[in-house]
């Protein structure tokens, strides 16, 4: 890359065609990086609070990307004409420019995802990820196959010999034996987040099989007969599983649930205490502020509004704080918000009892909120006086988390 071509102001058609071509370059490698991060898990749980400025500038360098396309656009067609004889080059520059559309018009949606329904959203969110999966690979081999360093291994000397050519001994240059094998390096490191991402779209023969790892509780909960089969159908699409911290481990030995706080009957139960209260099923939506949605998920579980009149809710409590069991993790909603009928403590998903992946053995469900409101591996509710600002919100999150 020749640094000096963005100082530069009098360049020749040519070289501000290169200068478009690097800005952009280093743009998508900004948008990599900061993408990647974004996905890691690792990341997400090592440095949660960093999360969100993350995620501001890749957002950030999504909109300053638009500015390369913008002046390329009135180049377009003299640098066709220049391509006229050069049909591969023609199409590199076709499929680049798919990738780089596709990612910026989708990743405005995303931006704005919050104004749009959740069905686009979690359209828009494909494309998003599969510009990326194919995107971010291809423009790998691109520069690697045009760097400096990988034109010196291009240049090997010719056979002084003649070589014969046959059916099962075909000439294969230098050249094209590096490219291929650079090519296929990178797609075998790049097949397996390719189908981590696939499988959150390809239904498999167990809509559990991908949840391995289990809390493990015995008695187990007898689902209800509206439970399994689950009367929603059984859900559709798939979870992504995150987490802040590492996932607690429960057990029957380790696992109690306590409401406590601005209430008149405070109480701690144990797992078969907890099995006893009675349950519901309904069918609702989940939904995540990154833009994933899942549809149609058949829950069992306490009803929260009818765990707060069991516990006597004392008229100055105001707020509901919700902690887990991984030590980090707290959330909050109004008295008001808790006593919507879809509110929920789930302990059932689809008629199984829910995985520790998914914040089992119970977690907090508020189908009308974003998911980051649905506490995982819930054990506790205290009622308080005060707002409680939750984790996320405490890193830039919205407190107003209502799906539109």
């Amino acid at each position: 890359m020749n640094w000096r071509l963005f100082c530069k102001r009098k360049l020749n058609f040519g070289k501000r065609l290169v200068r478009i071509h690097h800005s952009n370059a280093v743009l998508f490698l900004l948008l990599s990086i900061t993408g990647f991060i974004l996905f890691s898990t690792a990341f997400r749980s090592t440095f949660p609070g960093m999360r969100v400025d993350i995620k501001n500038a890749h957002i950030w360098i999504g909109f300053i990307s638009i500015l390369p396309l913008f002046f390329y656009l009135p180049k377009i067609t003299r640098h066709l004409k220049r391509l006229r004889k050069r049909l591969k080059h023609r199409n590199n520059l076709f499929f680049v420019l798919t990738i780089l559309v596709s990612l910026l018009i989708s990743g405005l949606f995303l931006t704005f995802q919050r104004s749009i329904s959740p069905i686009f959203s979690s359209f828009m969110l494909f494309v998003h990820d599969m510009a990326t999966w194919i995107g971010v690979p291809y423009v790998i081999y691109h520069s690697v196959t045009r760097s400096k360093i990988f034109k010196r291994f291009e240049s090997g000397q010719t056979p002084k010999v003649p070589v014969p050519v046959e059916d099962g001994n075909p000439i294969l240059k230098r050249r094209t034996f590096l490219k291929k094998a650079t090519g296929g390096t990178i797609m075998i490191i790049s097949l397996p987040f390719i189908g981590k991402w696939l499988s959150a779209y390809i239904p498999s023969g167990s809509t559990f099989s991908s949840e391995v790892h289990a809390n493990e509780f015995t008695p187990l909960p007898k689902p209800k007969p509206k439970s399994k089969p689950p009367i929603g159908g059984g859900r559709n699409g798939q979870f992504r599983y995150y987490t802040v911290t590492e996932m607690p481990t429960l057990t029957n030995k380790n696992w109690s649930f306590t409401i406590d706080g601005l209430v008149e009957r405070p109480k701690t139960y144990r797992w078969k205490e907890f099995l006893e209260l009675g349950r519901d099923v309904q069918v609702s939506d989940f939904h995540c502020v990154t833009g994933w949605n899942v549809y149609d998920v058949t829950w069992e579980g306490i009803p929260l509004k009818r765990f707060l009149e069991s516990a006597a809710i004392k008229p100055e409590a105001k707020y509901l704080k919700f902690y887990s069991a991984d030590g980090v993790y707290t959330d909050t909603l109004t008295v008001d918000q808790a006593m919507l009928d879809d509110v929920m403590i789930a302990m059932l998903i689809d008629g199984k009892l829910i995985s520790k992946q998914n914040g089992g053995p119970v977690r907090l469900i508020v189908p009308k909120m974003y998911a980051y409101k649905s506490v995982k591996w819930l054990n506790r509710i205290e009622l308080i006086d005060n707002e409680h600002i939750g984790f996320w919100e405490q890193r830039g999150y919205s407190k107003d988390a209502w799906v539109k």
